[in-house]
């Protein structure tokens, strides 16, 4: 889990700097907020899914638990950063931000499939 999140993160900082070059300083910061729109969420998630690591028992309880308090945490960063910055928010680079860091955990899953088949 830890690794998704150094994946995340470099995620994020590509998008935040690709942003930057064709957007500016406003279109880097839309980015960096739509990314860490999720990216707090899911540390937050992991932190929590290790606190029930050596409970086997309740480790789909906590995992059910930790995605729902994702969700509602992504939403909430979401609406304040939409309720605070709005007038110097730029929607596309905020999407490409929160859509990179989101999306990442695919490419895990993707490598897991083909991993160790050939072609």
């Amino acid at each position: 889990m830890v690794r998704v999140l150094y994946l995340q993160f470099s995620a994020l900082v590509a998008v935040t700097l690709l942003c930057a070059l064709v957007s500016g300083a406003s279109g880097a910061w839309s980015a960096a907020a739509g990314g860490l729109s999720y990216f707090v969420p899911s540390l937050v998630t992991v932190l929590f899914l290790n606190i029930f690591r050596n409970m086997p028992q309740y480790a789909g309880y906590a995992f059910l638990v930790g995605e729902g308090l994702r969700i509602v945490l992504a939403l909430l960063l979401m609406l304040a950063v939409f309720a605070f910055f709005h007038r110097s928010l730029k929607f596309l680079p905020f999407l490409f931000g929160l859509l990179a860091v989101s999306q990442v955990i695919f490419f895990v899953f993707w490598k897991a499939k083909y991993y160790g088949k050939r072609k």
